[in-house]
Order: structure tokens, then C-alpha cells, then sequence
């Protein structure tokens, strides 16, 4: 176990005088929650990383916010511009004949005299010579065709309700005293909230005589030895995994009652958040279906170059899906070759020169800067929890399911980031004959069994700022 965590040292061995109350890791935690809560959260999560790979996406890298309240919101800003939405009726004839005059009405009152606009093909273009007023539920204008040819008419099929028109530019004669117009992005306020996570234990006499040591670097890189009884482990290693379970696939409600009575209110995972992000299916996975979906999600928004880089979390099928998918991809245009890169040297008790041969592509770097990073979601792989079977590959659908994370933001600020309650990371033990911090008999009990009960209580979620930086990849049902 040694080396699951590159900045601490792990090793179970038995307890000995010199694992006190004083460099108990626990009893370190409740004094200096501060201090201990992120080293205990990396050393469970590294110690187990297989089930966390989210937690070490977001744990101790900057991608994590404290707020004071159950809840949080946050401001999405929109595009600048967009189009207006014709809202007028259907016109007959040639409208605009002879730069004559045409009657516009849109749902929006953004356009001033002088603005250029036209149905999304730029050689159609109308200038917007008065604003007429409102009439009834939607905005009237006076435009004629920008042209110079007299024969010229708009369109027909512009004029359908429902038609996009959006502003160009705006143009003027001199001496003008007009202004073209100015339109700005209103953000949306969106709001989100937290889950309230509890779990218990109780460690009796007969597991008592194992430990787990950790060595814990300080600020100045020194090692302490600091240890915790082994059975308690196992309890952080199971409250990494559910809150990680939580991150991922928590649903929010609050309409569920406890046993108090009151309400349990929960915050989304990373999958209902994506709910709402660009979505897809799949029958056989391709490099082009991967191409054009990520075009999808980053076309017209995110610049060509490197700021295209996405990570990808998926099962195990769903990393050889992967793999297939760009091995053929390759292979069919002679891009692979049988080189040193494929084929090594290797021992064996057969052979004298033994061989081995294979690789595999875990990212994609495609035209444009488009870029993903395929990560082993071994959540997606656990049957204890997916039961949805593929009758055609008899492995979990979630294990083929591929979530594309986009985890920059504006800024220095990251699209993703965990959540915390400030101070809602509470552990208490609860001593009987059994003390957490020794392996004899306690004295000071608080009850009579043999055993102590240790409970932790916190208050976390996770935040997606644009869902529609993200997408989710999911093999089609049979």
C-alpha cells in the first residue's frame, strides 16, 4: 500500500506504544479540520483513487469553493447577440421590389436605424430605416433591400414566422447623426444546492490490534507519523467512495423526508447536471462520430488552437470502445506502422529473444486543437450499482457511456468545482469500554458496549458553471 498517495508514505502493520492519542490521524482532524480535511480527502481518495477519479480531478488543485449555506447560485452569461425572431405574417409577392419599403415585425425591439440585417444568408440584406412601434405582442420596423439592383426582392421564405434575422453591421451617409445599436449579454442566474452526507461505524475490541501508519509531510516538508485503527480505514476508504458515488450520480430533491420529519434536500451529480448539455448516441463508436460531436459542443464558441481540450470519463468497455475506434481509424490510412513503438523486447521463459507487441490510445488530438483525455471511471464498471445490462456486450451500459468534461472557465476560474459547506466536515467518536486513541480497555466510557462508534457528517456537491462546454456520449439501447 505503500506509495498510493506520492506525498505520503502508507503502511498496515501492528499496534505498538507509540501510536497515542497525540498523532491519532482522527483526533488530528477534529482539532485542525482546517488542516487535516484535504489530506484526509487525497490520502482515501489516492489510497482507493480506482472508484475517485472526480475527487482527484477537483480535490487540492484549485477547483474547489467553500460557501456558508445550503444553497449557491451563480450568473451564466449569454452571447452578446442573437438573432430576433420574425414574428410578423407571411408576405406575397416580390417584398422590397425596387428598394420599396418593407413592413418587419420580431420579437424583440434591439434594432435601430441605420442596423444591416439579414436571414442568415449575407446577400440578403434589408437596412432598418424607421422603428414603428410596438404592436400587440411583438416590434414593428421599416426596412428596404440593401442593394443597388432594382430587380432585387427579398425572399419569400424569409418571411415564414419563426424566421432568424440578426444584425450585420451598421451603415450611414454623411453627416448622419444615427447610431447603430448595441446589445449586451444579460446573464441567467442559476441555482444550485449541496447534499448532506452521514455515515457510522462501530469498531469493536477484536479488530483493534491492526493500524494503519501514515507518514504526513508538514508545511515544510517534514514527515510525521500519524495512524488511525485499521478496521477505521475501511470506513474512510467506504465514505470516499459514496461521496464519490454522490458527485457522480447524486439527483436533487427537496420533497424526500428523513426520519425527523424534515426534508432531505440534495444537490445534482455530474450526471443530472449534463442532462442538460449536448447529448448523443451511438451504435459502433467512431473517430468521425467523436469529430463531429465535439464540433458540436465547441463550434463558433471556443477559438481553434489548444483552449480545446477535453477529458472524457468512461468504463473499461468504453476505453476499448475508444481504443478500437482510433486503432481503425489509423490503421486504415496507413498512419501505424510496426516500429519500436509497437513492438518491444521482452523476457520470457519460452524464448531467448522474447517479444511483446500493443499499445493503447488514451487521447485524441484531432483538427483545430481539438483535444480528449480519456479517464478510467471505474464507477461506470461497478455492477453493485449498474444494473442496466447491453444484451449485445453483456457489460453495464454506463461502462459505454462517455462524459466530456470542459474544466476551463473564464478566466482562472474552472467550469467544474466541488463545493464544501464552510465547518460541515464534523467527526465525532463516541467511546464505550473500546477507545478510539489506545488498545486497552477505556475508562472513561460513555456506555457499556465493547466497542466505540465514530460518525462523520458533511455537506458537499459539485458546480458546472456552462453544462454546454459538456456532453454525454452513450451507447443506443438495444
Amino acid at each position: 500500500m505503500a506509495g498510493a498517495q506520492s506525498s505520503m508514505i502508507i503502511r498496515k502493520m501492528p499496534w505498538s506504544a507509540n501510536f497515542t492519542e497525540m498523532n491519532h490521524l482522527g483526533k488530528a482532524l477534529i482539532a485542525k479540520p482546517h488542516v487535516f480535511e484535504e489530506k484526509m480527502t487525497k490520502l482515501f481518495s489516492s489510497y482507493n483513487y480506482a472508484d475517485n477519479p472526480m475527487t482527484g480531478l477537483l480535490a487540492g488543485t484549485g477547483r474547489e469553493v467553500e460557501i456558508t449555506s445550503n444553497e449557491f447560485t451563480w450568473q451564466l452569461r449569454g452571447a452578446s447577440t442573437r438573432p430576433l425572431i420574425y414574428s410578423g405574417a407571411a408576405k406575397t409577392g416580390t417584398p422590397g421590389k425596387g428598394i420599396t419599403e418593407i413592413t418587419l415585425d420580431y420579437d424583440e425591439n434591439w434594432f435601430k436605424p441605420g442596423d444591416i440585417i439579414s436571414p442568415g444568408s449575407p446577400k440578403d440584406q434589408v437596412r432598418i430605416k424607421e422603428f414603428a412601434g410596438r404592436v400587440g405582442n411583438y416590434y414593428r420596423y421599416i426596412g428596404v433591400p440593401n442593394t443597388s439592383d432594382l430587380t432585387y426582392f427579398v425572399p419569400l421564405k424569409y418571411f415564414k414566422p419563426g424566421t432568424k434575422w440578426t444584425k450585420l453591421f451598421s451603415q450611414y451617409g454623411e453627416g448622419s447623426s444615427q447610431s447603430g445599436s448595441t446589445t449586451y449579454a444579460l446573464p441567467m442566474e442559476l441555482k444550485s444546492r449541496i447534499s448532506r452526507y452521514r455515515k457510522e461505524y462501530q469498531i469493536t475490541g477484536d479488530v483493534m490490534d491492526e493500524v494503519l501508519a501514515v507518514k504526513v509531510p508538514d508545511s515544510t516538508g517534514k514527515m510525521h507519523t500519524m495512524w488511525m485503527h485499521y478496521a477505521e480505514a475501511e470506513f474512510w476508504k467506504q465514505w470516499a467512495r459514496e461521496l464519490a458515488i454522490g458527485n457522480m450520480y447524486s439527483r436533487s430533491t427537496n420533497r424526500v423526508e428523513d426520519s425527523s420529519g424534515r426534508m432531505t434536500f440534495s444537490g445534482p451529480g455530474i450526471d443530472e447536471y449534463l442532462e442538460d448539455s449536448n447529448r448523443s448516441t451511438y451504435n459502433t463508436l467512431t473517430t468521425k462520430l467523436l469529430e463531429e460531436f465535439i464540433m458540436d459542443i465547441q463550434y463558433s464558441r471556443v477559438a481553434p488552437g489548444t483552449g480545446r481540450k477535453l477529458k472524457v470519463l468512461t468504463g473499461e468497455y468504453g476505453m476499448i470502445a475508444f481504443h478500437r475506434a482510433v486503432t481503425e481509424n489509423f490503421t486504415k490510412s496507413g498512419f501505424i506502422t510496426l516500429d519500436t513503438t509497437v513492438i518491444q523486447k521482452d523476457s520470457s521463459p519460452y524464448h531467448s529473444n522474447g517479444l511483446s507487441y500493443g499499445a493503447q490510445f488514451t487521447r485524441y488530438k484531432m483538427a483545430n486543437g481539438a483535444e480528449i483525455e480519456l479517464i478510467h471511471n471505474p464507477l461506470q464498471d461497478d455492477r453493485t450499482i449498474h444494473f442496466d445490462i447491453d444484451p449485445i456486450t453483456g457489460y453495464p451500459y454506463e461502462s459505454q457511456k462517455f462524459y466530456f468534461l470542459d474544466f476551463s472557465g473564464e478566466g482562472s476560474e474552472s467550469n467544474i468545482v466541488r463545493i464544501k459547506k464552510r465547518g460541515a466536515n464534523v467527526l465525532a467518536y463516541v467511546a464505550g469500554l473500546r477507545s478510539p486513541f489506545s488498545r486497552g480497555r477505556n475508562e472513561n466510557a460513555a456506555h457499556t458496549g465493547d466497542w466505540y462508534t465514530m460518525t462523520v457528517h458533511d455537506q458537499c456537491g459539485v458546480k458546472i458553471t456552462d453544462v454546454t462546454k459538456c456532453g454525454v456520449l452513450e451507447k443506443a439501447r438495444a
